[in-house]
């Protein structure tokens, strides 16, 4: 093993939590989110299914049996399914995307170039994972499941009726290529030669400037078939590789290390990042990764969500941003041997008709969403230290006194916590809503209370906030579990005779909590200025943050019909990180 995976044999399972632990926690967790009947019940129907002998029992037997049958992680299964099965959009519904603050770059390249770099870098960290050089990341020492990066490059998602398909080609040095989208048109341009050298960004970039500079016509725009349905999207690969060019063009486009897109409609920050989350012009949302070229100087990223999380996707937005920074001379280059080559496609008019359809239908569905951005500069995760209070718990309680400001009540909050200390760990669901959290914001509305009391109150739900996010780290979460609990009913049931799907699932406090209202991520990087992803639940938002050391953005998606309360939600957001700042501050001076 080289250094990229040389602890991978080593990372531990991720373990099944013991019922006792997820008793208590699932009924801690769903308390703050509903009232008092609705809680009781699903407390006297979680007593049944936890009991001595009762069926939560029986079906932890079965999952520990499972376990024992997994070589990895025992949730990877399902959690492959989860993404596969689903049916709905990829664009607004599955993938995410980050727009890359550009300071330090700025002026630095012109498209063509911009382009080229990107390229050459995607080449580079190819290189370095293939050859197993990039050093495995850690937290503190301790080491974490490199196991993603192997979806990085050359990977996709093919559309299948019922059920995706997630392909990875093996890694390869050699005869390496991207896939161009430009003017609806696409391109296949080589970025390393037959010996495995990579292209300089420069041959790279006037290959680029050649197509800029010969193509005038728009093409058919084929890659708008992956924003359809999954299954209308399946309909359409399965009559496009019944043509032999069509189903050689799909290899190359399943083969290619990324597609690059040009993004010509893009006039500011603000569109790119809702043209790089819904745009179907120039996009293939089936790949793994996309990288976005505006006509501003701007890159993004968008990734589809199958094989990778927001964690490791950072290496890429990492390694792209800060090669583009750097002065740094390239290594060793291949020579001037670019070549680009077209891809025709043959196109139906049966087919030509539903392509033209799907553009059409793009463009209403990217009326349907709307992205609300901010970048609060009033103070960002350095002052907050100063303040004795986590960084994260301060963003959920700031927000959890807005959305209650609003709403007049707390609701379910996802937030998503990586747990790759284990082998084939993706992540869990820490609820950012919790009854410690609750008890401040109700003592904040009443008035009643001094600064001081609030800010013990503060401190307690933050120091709530840690614990839970620790528990999760460690594979003692809860949703996980009651999800391997659930589908282990699905697959024996039967067997256990265990017929209708057990009642705890079926509460209203279950599904309370179950319910994505705010789905939020997070992340703490300097290179990305805003980041999107839709939301989970139709009157819900999602909100994708980023704490820096002296701003935090912020960004809330939601459906066009709740845009005010989008609205309302980022302003109420704002104030209140101001105002429980001063709380914070006026009671430790």
């Amino acid at each position: 093993m080289g250094k990229t995976y040389a602890y991978q044999d080593k990372l531990p399972s991720l373990p099944v939590p013991e019922l006792s632990g997820t008793k208590t926690k699932l009924l801690e967790w769903i308390e703050p989110i509903v009232g008092k009947e609705q809680f009781e019940e699903t407390r006297r129907i979680a007593e049944e299914f936890f009991a001595e002998g009762g069926d939560g029992q029986k079906l932890q037997e079965k999952l520990r049996e499972w376990d024992g049958k997994i070589n990895g992680s025992w949730l990877k299964p399902f959690w492959d399914d989860m993404y596969l099965k689903y049916r709905g959009y990829l664009p607004a519904g599955m993938n995410f995307c980050m727009l890359l603050s550009n300071e330090g770059y700025k002026e630095k390249y012109e498209k063509h170039e911009l382009a080229g770099k990107a390229i050459r870098l995607i080449g580079e960290l190819n290189h370095l994972i293939a050859d197993e050089e990039y050093d495995a990341d850690t937290i503190k020492g301790k080491p974490l499941c490199m196991s993603q990066y192997r979806n990085f490059f050359r990977s996709i998602r093919i559309p299948r009726i019922g059920k995706d398909e997630h392909k990875v080609s093996k890694p390869e040095k050699k005869n390496n290529h991207v896939v161009l989208l430009y003017k609806k048109n696409m391109y296949k341009i080589s970025i390393s030669d037959e010996d495995g050298n990579i292209f300089s960004s420069g041959e790279i970039a006037r290959c680029i400037r050649e197509i800029f500079n010969m193509e005038t016509a728009e093409g058919e725009n084929v890659g708008i078939f992956t924003t359809a349905q999954r299954d209308e999207a399946a309909q359409i690969y399965d009559e496009l590789i019944m043509s032999k060019s069509n189903s050689d063009n799909l290899e190359v486009i399943e083969k290619a290390l990324a597609v690059i897109c040009i993004d010509e409609e893009s006039k500011n920050s603000q569109e790119a990042l809702e043209n790089l989350l819904l745009s179907g012009d120039n996009k293939y949302f089936d790949k793994t990764i996309q990288i976005v070229v505006t006509n501003s100087g701007e890159i993004g990223v968008n990734g589809e969500h199958t094989g990778i999380d927001g964690s490791t996707f950072m290496t890429i937005v990492n390694y792209v941003s800060d090669g583009l920074k750097s002065e740094k001379a390239e290594e060793k280059s291949a020579g001037s041997g670019v070549k680009f080559e077209k891809l025709e496609w043959e196109i139906g008019e049966e087919l030509k008709m539903k392509l033209t359809n799907l553009n059409a239908e793009n463009r209403n569905v990217r009326k349907q969403y709307h992205l609300e951005l901010c970048i609060f500069e009033d103070f960002g995760q350095d002052e907050i230290k100063k303040l004795k209070i986590s960084p994260d718990a301060f963003f959920h309680i700031a927000l959890q006194v807005a959305q209650y400001n609003i709403f007049g009540k707390m609701r379910s909050t996802y937030e998503p916590v990586a747990v790759r200390f284990f082998k084939e760990g993706r992540t869990e669901c820490a609820r950012a809503s919790s009854t410690e959290k609750l008890d401040f914001i109700k003592t904040y509305f009443s008035g009643t209370e001094s600064n001081e009391v609030l800010y013990g109150l503060m401190q307690k739900a933050s120091d709530a906030h840690a614990v839970r996010i620790k528990e999760c780290q460690n594979g003692n979460g809860v949703e996980r579990h009651m999800y391997g609990l659930l589908k282990m009913h699905e697959m024996f049931g039967e067997e256990l005779c265990i017929g209708k799907t057990p009642a705890i699932f079926e509460t209203e406090g279950y599904k309370a909590l179950r319910y994505d209202f705010i789905s939020t991520s997070g992340i703490g990087n300097k290179n990305v200025k805003h980041s999107a992803f839709g939301p989970v639940v139709e009157d819900g938002f999602g909100i994708f943050y980023s704490l820096m050391n002296d701003s935090i953005s912020i960004n809330i998606s939601s459906k066009s019909e709740n845009k005010e309360n989008a609205k309302s939600l980022m302003l109420e957001f704002v104030q209140a990180l101001r105002d429980i700042r001063e709380i914070a501050l006026s009671s430790i001076q």
